[in-house]
């Protein structure tokens, strides 16, 4: 009878690690897998980290790129237990606007790898803990959070694998990027870093994907294309240089991932000169389907136009127009003033638009992240816009009253005549 209880309890120890419920925080499920049946005494395994992303929604690589934040963990385990960083998965491009941030969407398992002290017990359970915060985004980012745990069985023989998990783990374990036998430097020239990798796991690589994922974010400027050249023995890839390059110690290295014919390879180039077989094939030759990725520049034209006149459905610029309108119909008299304040009104519009663009590139080439509307992604923005809002409304209600001088700032200067008036006109329209 005692060997038969023995026997039972070794039985239902190696009937696999206890889970909790996946936790569901809004726009992912998330939970903690085990890649084997239990631990042994000093011995490892893996615990992944599984996120099942909303459709249309993602999170972050360990380098978010131009915008975002990683996924992070904080683990609780009883004394002796280590738990080490996360194995990132190859990450996924994710333009968005002027921006390029890399993430995850769909399913992502991120193993991390568990060591139990030589002292722990076989036939104990231990459950261990761990806070992790994500930022999903899809048109905005969402911080959301959870508290995971998971329950692995201590025992005396090397446990088999989970059943569910461990393929699936394994798999992560085995796709994820790895170091090899590459060579790899770079070079800095006008304004660009060329990146140069060779070496026998990527000779005659066809190399029309390769991509650089950096694992520093200032380091280049990820919305920008990045060029290849094909060599006998690898590639080089021409990189827009990031704000790293601007300070008085520029880096030394460049660390990240180069992905090239569904592979990986994590990479580490110092400055100077390029390996031999690096380059002199020219660029490679353009994939299948690759022709209609682009719009064209008409087709871009034309959606433009369109944004255009939609965006003049807008009730805040029927005013505006009405303005403009009413400006244009005083000189229907003499067709060659209205042409001159049409074009006025087209400049009053093109500048301002002009100065936010540069005011944006200044704020992002200083080390900001910053695109069109990303401001209404920042909690004391929203905020204050809120208060704005609530004044105005307050304002117009007759609650209290602003100064007519403050109020008639930007419509005195629409109304003076002449070009002039025309061309700040155009600048109201903007604002």
């Amino acid at each position: 009878m005692p060997r038969l209880v023995a026997l039972i309890f070794a039985i239902l120890a190696l009937a696999g690690a206890a889970r909790a419920a996946p936790v569901d925080t809004g726009h992912l499920l998330a939970e903690l897998v085990p890649q084997t049946q239990g631990i042994q005494p000093g011995g490892s395994t893996h615990v992944a980290l599984r996120q099942q992303i909303d459709k249309g929604w993602h999170t972050y690589w360990r380098n978010a790129g131009d915008s975002g934040e990683p996924t992070q963990i904080a683990w609780t385990l009883p004394v002796g237990w280590r738990a080490g960083d996360f194995v990132w998965k190859t990450p996924e491009r994710q333009p968005y606007g002027p921006l390029t941030n890399y993430g995850y969407s769909g399913e992502v398992l991120l193993p991390m790898k568990i060591t139990a002290p030589a002292d722990a017990r076989p036939g104990e359970t231990v459950t261990l803990k761990a806070a992790v915060g994500f930022l999903v985004c899809a048109e905005q980012c969402i911080p959301e959070d959870a508290v995971l745990e998971i329950a692995l069985p201590v025992v005396a023989a090397a446990p088999p694998a989970d059943p569910k998990w461990g393929a699936p783990i394994q798999a992560a374990l085995d796709a994820a990027p790895k170091t090899a036998d590459l060579k790899a430097s770079f070079q800095r020239t006008g304004g660009r870093l060329t990146l140069a990798v060779a070496g026998a796991p990527i000779a005659g690589a066809q190399a029309s994907d390769a991509y650089f994922f950096p694992y520093d974010s200032i380091v280049v400027e990820h919305s920008e294309p990045q060029t290849i050249e094909r060599g006998p023995q690898g590639l080089t890839l021409s990189i827009a240089q990031g704000v790293a390059f601007q300070n008085p110690t520029p880096p030394a290295s460049l660390a990240g991932v180069l992905t090239l014919d569904g592979k990986a390879y994590e990479i580490t180039a110092a400055e100077g000169p390029a390996p031999a077989g690096a380059a002199g094939l020219g660029p490679p030759a353009a994939r299948a389907g690759d022709g209609g990725v682009g719009l064209g520049l008409p087709l871009a034209l034309g959606f433009a136009l369109l944004g255009g006149l939609i965006l003049n459905l807008m009730p805040c610029v029927f005013p505006v127009l009405a303005m403009k309108a009413a400006s244009l119909a005083g000189h229907g008299h003499d067709e060659r003033a209205a042409k001159s304040q049409g074009l006025a009104f087209l400049a009053g519009v093109l500048v301002s638009f002009v100065a936010l663009a540069a005011a944006l590139i200044a704020v992002k080439a200083a080390g900001g992240a910053v695109g069109w509307g990303f401001q209404l992604q920042s909690p004391p923005v929203v905020a204050a816009l809120a208060l704005l809002m609530l004044l105005v409304a307050l304002n117009l209600s007759g609650v209290f009253e602003v100064g007519t001088s403050a109020q008639g700032v930007g419509s005195g200067l629409a109304a003076r005549g002449g070009l002039a008036g025309a061309f700040f006109t155009g600048v109201l329209a903007v604002v």
